[in-house]
């Protein structure tokens, strides 16, 4: 046919292909040559192969790709030898190995992403954010109880969302400590992106739930279903369109979650049927499909849709107890919802039964509570971690045995009874004895009377009205801290007392962050506040009668006593009562010993629920605008106004300045500072920022006057107003607890709590767009030989939380220590370092850029620290902290071991 030659000019190579039959081998080679033309480009001409008339006719075929069906199983990763690497290979889809510790401790382990699995994990999108269902978590530990050998979860709480990441996947570690003396464990859920790094170093892992393994219990009549299904009277529900209904609430479940067939009313509970979606996969592996334990939840939507007697928000499960699997690998359910008046800790609650076909018990929980999720938590939750900034979040203690208070345990009360514990019958056996202070028990003492277990004490004891507005309230914070200053100091001077400890009951001293503490939601205002945030002279006392604004004067003993217990750990207790609720009889008694068995020597007690801080790493909200956020982007302040900066000559302060004219195109500056234009370097730093553009003013303002701050205030140009302030100036004092002075705590207290206050006054009835106090992580964590400092700043981030109620904004940034050395730092020196738990010095390009993601984000309280997991082993490590930490870390810092 000629085609070789043509062949040669297209540049393709002489194929020889073989007979295929000896009868066809002709055509079949002239076929083959015939369709190497074509896919090269070439015009070909088909009839010289069909010479059969007529010729065959041509048919239009699909482009690629090919809609095709696969009919062989999907790869899922597969395992190989772990046991070549010490591991054990878990039969389950998701968790593939275990590694059992030296401690008797275990760690199963695994990945997840959006197409693990065959994809069923990212059919499950709540806000807009593909989120590991709760029912997989709860199907993970009940995995790792089994392996551990126990078969039941007594409580799981979840903390954090675990939100899958559009691209990569994330590390998930089930960590289960070693077994107590009857048979329970602690358990933990982490993740991580899914990267390389050195063992021991990753600073990335997430803490997301964590509980109490035990023993297993046999199963009850009430747990099963048997007998006619749906039973007799039960009223059938409409399903249909329900998950169409579900995606517009917010609860856009993909095919692998819609799991419910048909729902009953049956008095007040709730009956179902559910099964698991083709598309979830086949059960093999779990002990329950999460896809059909999450389905089995969903009748509570359909419930609270049609009787509309929800709260209106997104709600999400939050803590399990007493969760039991009797049998595995189910794909049809039976499932029974009935409320739970008691619920967690006094909260609404559903007991869960799930059974198969026949009625046996597949799955019971005793109790599950559903709690309000923000929808743009989620949304920036899974974003990627931003290193080194932080939340302050507040996590349920668990039970403990035998957590009640004893009566042979000796209480005595200091000063007056106002949670009248000596009311309480029983308590400590012979009665709880009042004594009117420290001397008295002193005296008690040497009268032969045994030290206690705990003395209660309340304070602050703020003798006459308290003061209203903020510097009045920063005045009050300063007298109760100088009053604890003196108890603390007396406490710990009296030997006889060195194994009691000191129990500090506050009210209102903490916001948790939940409703009752009188925050609004979302940051919305409260009533009356208006919506820029205006309020007329500063008054902090709009919002009174829901009776959950902070105590600011009370904030400040927080920051001295967690200094305090950094110095002497094991010696005080900090237990935050609700502002307006009284606790019930035996309540705070109970709470003690609770925090004491957890050993969780920071708690607040609300309705009932005990809850301890911890320190989570933010979450980044990049591409979220300011209303989604929340926060202030560095495009959001109008360059016609003007930020006023205390502090501003200083070092650090200076930095911001140039960092704000730079990054977010600020051209009008007022920096104040104790000595104004003649402080070192202000004008070299009034001439940069020119040169920049900028128009600088530099005072000379006392910022612990307030006539001084609202003359600075009342002074700025009108042509450019106000619409930013940064309190960034502060002073240090610092030495140990037993040595402070109340007039070292007076100076650093005037610095920054004061000066604080009267920013906020001066400013309040602005329609500012920034507010941001530079707090510390002192505050926060405790430093040793801060108690002065953290107390300051523990009243700072109380003012910023109670501003954010109010409806104005606010940020009160908590910053570890930077690297330069400034003028309250530069006497620091290497001995001095060991006092911060871990946390390394953050460099100046480090600092700028968590202040600017600081701002985007929308809570009241951000910490900003360069923290080393590594860094506080071999030391007493603060339970703030023991979220951030590996338990291999936590160990080590709590037997003064080498570091990992």
């Amino acid at each position: 046919l000629g085609l070789q030659e043509t062949f040669e000019e297209a540049g393709i190579p002489a194929v020889t292909v073989p007979t295929l039959r000896r009868d066809h081998g002709g055509r079949a080679q002239l076929l083959h040559s015939l369709a190497q033309a074509f896919t090269a480009g070439i015009d070909v001409d088909w009839r010289a192969a069909f010479p059969a008339d007529p010729a065959p006719r041509t048919v239009e075929l699909p482009t690629y790709a090919f809609q095709r069906r696969r009919y062989w199983a999907t790869a899922t990763g597969g395992v190989g030898d772990v046991g070549a690497a010490g591991l054990q290979r878990v039969e389950h889809p998701l968790l593939r190995a275990a590694v059992g510790l030296a401690d008797g401790g275990l760690v199963l382990t695994g990945r997840v992403s959006a197409t693990a699995g065959d994809g069923w994990l990212a059919d499950h999108v709540v806000a807009g954010a593909s989120l590991v269902p709760g029912a997989a978590l709860v199907e993970w530990v009940l995995r790792a109880a089994d392996e551990a050998g126990c078969g039941r979860i007594e409580e799981l709480a979840l903390q954090v969302p675990l939100v899958l990441p559009d691209s990569g996947g994330l590390r998930v570690q089930i960590v289960v400590g070693e077994a107590a003396e009857d048979g329970r464990r602690e358990v933990r859920v982490y993740s991580r992106p899914d990267r390389d790094a050195e063992p021991g170093a990753d600073p990335d892992w997430v803490s997301h739930a964590q509980g109490v393994l035990s023993p297993p219990t046999a199963p009850s009549a009430a747990e099963e279903l048997a007998g006619p299904w749906p039973p007799e009277g039960a009223k059938p529900m409409d399903v249909e369109d329900f998950y169409e209904h579900a995606t517009a609430s917010g609860y856009a479940y993909g095919p692998s979650f819609q799991g419910v067939r048909a729902v009953w009313r049956d008095g007040a509970d709730l009956l179902a049927e559910v099964a698991l979606p083709e598309a979830a996969g086949d059960a093999d592996g779990f002990g329950i499909h999460p896809a059909l334990l999450d389905a089995a939840l969903h009748p509570m939507l359909l419930a609270a849709d049609i009787e509309a007697t929800d709260d209106g928000g997104m709600r999400l499960p939050f803590a399990w107890n007493g969760v039991s699997l009797w049998a595995t690998e189910a794909t049809t359910v039976r499932v029974r919802l009935s409320p739970h008046q008691d619920g967690v800790a006094g909260e609404r609650g559903v007991r869960v039964v799930v059974a198969d076909g026949m009625g046996a018990p597949v799955l019971t929980v005793g109790s599950l509570t559903m709690r309000p999720a923000d929808p743009r938590q989620l949304r920036s939750v899974g974003g990627r971690g931003v290193d080194g900034l932080f939340t302050l979040d507040w996590i349920p203690v668990p039970d403990v045995p035998d957590a009640d208070a004893s009566d042979t345990t000796r209480w005595v009360v200091l000063g007056e009874d106002a949670l009248h514990l000596a009311e309480e019958p029983g308590l400590g056996g012979g009665g709880v004895v009042a004594h009117p202070g420290l001397e008295a028990l002193v005296a008690a003492l040497d009268d032969g009377a045994p030290p206690p277990a705990f003395a209660v004490t309340y304070l602050p004891a703020v003798g006459g009205p308290a003061v209203a507005g903020a510097a009045g309230r920063a005045a009050d914070g300063l007298v109760a801290v100088g009053h604890a200053l003196q108890l603390v100091r007396g406490w710990l001077a009296e030997p006889r007392l060195a194994d009691a400890r000191l129990v500090v009951v506050t009210r209102g001293a903490v916001s948790i962050g939940a409703p009752e503490d009188g925050a609004p939601e979302d940051g919305a205002p409260e009533d009356g506040a208006p919506e820029g945030g205006a309020l007329e002279g500063g008054d902090l006392e709009r919002g009174d009668s829901g009776g959950g604004e902070l105590n600011l004067a009370a904030a400040g003993l927080w920051g001295l006593l967690r200094s305090a217990q950094a110095e002497h750990p094991d010696r005080f207790v900090l237990l935050d009562l609700h502002q307006a609720t009284d606790p019930a009889v035996g309540e705070v008694a109970d709470a003690v010993v609770r925090a004491v068995r957890a050993d969780e020597p920071q708690v607040a007690l609300r309705t009932g629920r005990l809850v301890a801080p911890r320190l989570m790493r933010a979450r980044a909200t990049d591409g979220a605008d300011e209303t989604e956020s929340g926060g202030l982007t560095p495009a959001g302040l109008d360059p016609d106004g003007t930020v006023l900066i205390t502090g501003g000559t200083g070092l650090l302060g200076g930095l911001v300045a140039e960092h704000l004219v730079r990054t977010w195109q600020v051209e009008h500056l007022v920096l104040v500072s104790r000595r104004g234009s003649d402080a070192p370097g202000a004008p070299e730093l009034a001439e940069r920022l020119n040169d920049l553009g900028a128009r600088v003013r530099i005072a000379a303002v006392d910022v612990t006057d307030a006539d001084a701050v609202a003359d600075a205030v009342a002074g700025i140009d009108p042509a450019h107003p106000l619409t930013g302030v940064i309190h960034a100036a502060g002073l240090l004092d610092d030495a140990v607890v037993t040595s402070q002075t109340r007039e070292q705590v007076a100076r650093v207290w005037a610095a920054k709590a004061t000066a604080a206050a009267h920013l906020h006054t001066a400013t309040a009835d602005l329609p500012l767009r920034m507010f941001v106090m530079f707090s510390s992580a002192a505050g926060v964590v405790g430093n040793a030989g801060q108690a002065g400092y953290a107390a300051a700043n523990a009243f700072v981030d109380a003012l910023v939380a109670q501003r954010r109620a109010l409806g104005l904004p606010g940020l009160s940034l908590a910053w570890g220590l930077w690297a330069r050395a400034s003028e309250m730092t530069g006497h620091m020196g290497r001995a001095d370092l060991t006092r911060l738990r871990g946390m390394r010095p953050l460099s100046s390009e480090r600092g700028l850029a968590l202040l600017d993601a600081a701002c985007r984000c929308a809570n009241p309280l951000m910490v900003a620290v360069d923290f080393d997991p590594a860094g506080v082993a071999g030391e007493e490590l603060p339970a703030v902290l023991r979220g951030l930490v590996s338990g291999r870390i936590r160990r080590r810092a709590a037997e003064g071991g080498p570091s990992a």
